[in-house]
């Protein structure tokens, strides 16, 4: 049972990245299935490892692993431009640069101060948000079908559904909102004919997608440059997890086990490029659920590991949610990529904004990082090479928000507002579930 609780907090957060990377790159409903079950293996496996670890790899600790959702907008951005086997070529290298980098990210994090991360976590929802727009009312405005009333109104009805539950519910039902809105407004969406089932049972009930499904792998730098950016992130925010978790099971969590999550989270990625899985990084939504229910245990959290590795080799659960309406996902994309900028907002409350230097960091990088969204073909007469990169707005945001801090607060202390290490001030319980 306690296992189940897990898989049931994680689970909207594991289903809602490969339905809207599928989604936004114009996969079949059929394709879309088989990511959602080769996610739900990859992280069934990594969740086993960091519970129980292997050698080197696992930090042995109630941890649950996941796609991130920081990882959509290199996918679809590289996905929209240079196809899919130069996502998954991108992934694999970053992958295995991520294990290898692993002890020796203690010497990177000096570049990942507060208000660092929190500019950049912000700037990733920020730019995110219209992905799930897009969704809810289409990507061409020449579409007849583009910006339907029912689908703006199935899409604002789950959002109420998520309200009312989150209001209503309490305890983990309270933090299964996401996933009840969801299902909801799936069905109500089948009732008006909004989704299609049709495909639902058409293929094997039991099965694995083999390796590289979408063609063999390319391999393009500055595509995986970018997504190392977006690793480098992710890799700050896996380590407060470790950090937190500790906390709350009462454990000392030091260098050597923070390397040992990485490893974990560099080897599921790295694998994620030859099965075509996604990025993936520790949660924090069940940290919360840890402190909830007072069970520190990993063993429960491992149970959870063998239930996502059954419902991802189980396909009927893959295609029930590739056929979920695209305004139910688009709206539960907008809220979870909220609960992101939400996320670097907590991180930046804690950063000295009296400071000035604090402010010009956080004011440039998001304005910057924010250009591609606003006007997409802002790069367009660049160098290839260099609007490769400015187009993803995250990229220019973090190279300017590493950049600025070395240039305000380069070989200062702590004392000057700047930055705090990875996981210091985050609570250890009673604080909102993170959404990956």
């Amino acid at each position: 049972m306690f296992g189940l609780q897990h898989v049931l907090v994680m689970y909207a957060g594991v289903v809602i990245v490969p339905i809207v990377v599928g989604s936004a790159l114009g996969l079949s409903d059929a394709d879309i299935a088989k990511l959602v079950s080769i996610d739900l293996v990859l992280a069934g496996i990594g969740t086993l490892l960091q519970s129980l670890g292997v050698w080197k790899f696992g930090i042995r600790m109630p941890l649950v692993v996941g796609a991130a959702s920081n990882g959509i907008i290199p996918m679809v951005l590289v996905g929209e431009n240079h196809g899919l086997p130069t996502v998954y070529g991108s992934i694999l290298v970053g992958g295995v640069i991520w294990i290898f980098m692993a002890p020796l990210f203690g010497m990177l994090l000096k570049l990942f101060p507060t208000v660092v991360t929190g500019t950049v976590i912000a700037l990733i929802g920020l730019t995110l948000i219209p992905v799930g727009l897009r969704m809810i009312v289409g990507d061409d405005p020449e579409d007849p079908g583009y910006g339907k009333l029912s689908h703006i109104a199935l899409a604002g009805f789950t959002i109420a559904l998520i309200v009312v539950f989150r209001r209503l519910l309490k305890g983990v039902a309270g933090q299964l909102s996401i996933l009840f809105a969801l299902i909801v407004g799936a069905v109500v969406g089948w009732a008006v004919g909004i989704g299609d089932l049709s495909h639902i049972g058409a293929g094997p009930v039991i099965g694995l997608m083999g390796p590289m499904h979408f063609g063999t792998l390319q391999f393009h730098l500055p595509s995986i440059l970018l997504f190392l950016v977006i690793i480098f992130v992710i890799t700050v925010e896996a380590s407060g997890q470790g950090v937190a978790v500790g906390q709350v099971v009462g454990k000392r969590v030091g260098p050597s086990d923070i390397a040992r999550l990485l490893r974990v989270d560099g080897l599921m990625t790295a694998l994620s490029g030859l099965f075509s899985g996604f990025v993936y990084t520790t949660f924090g939504q069940n940290i919360g659920l840890i402190a909830l229910t007072g069970v520190r245990s990993r063993f429960p959290v491992a149970v959870g590991g063998v239930i996502l590795l059954a419902l991802g080799v189980f396909h009927p659960v893959g295609e029930v949610f590739a056929s979920f309406p695209k305004p139910v996902i688009g709206a539960a994309a907008v809220v979870t990529f909220g609960a992101l900028i939400v996320t670097g907002v907590q991180l930046l409350s804690s950063v000295d904004f009296n400071r000035p230097s604090n402010l010009m960091i956080v004011m440039i990088s998001l304005s910057a990082g924010l250009i591609p969204a606003y006007i997409p073909d802002f790069y367009t007469r660049m160098p290839h090479l260099a609007e490769m990169f400015l187009e993803s707005g995250v990229a220019t945001g973090t190279a300017l928000a590493v950049t600025l801090n070395l240039v305000f607060h380069a070989g200062r202390r702590r004392g000057d507002g700047s930055a705090a290490p990875p996981g210091e001030g985050r609570p250890g319980s009673g604080e909102e579930p993170r959404t990956d």
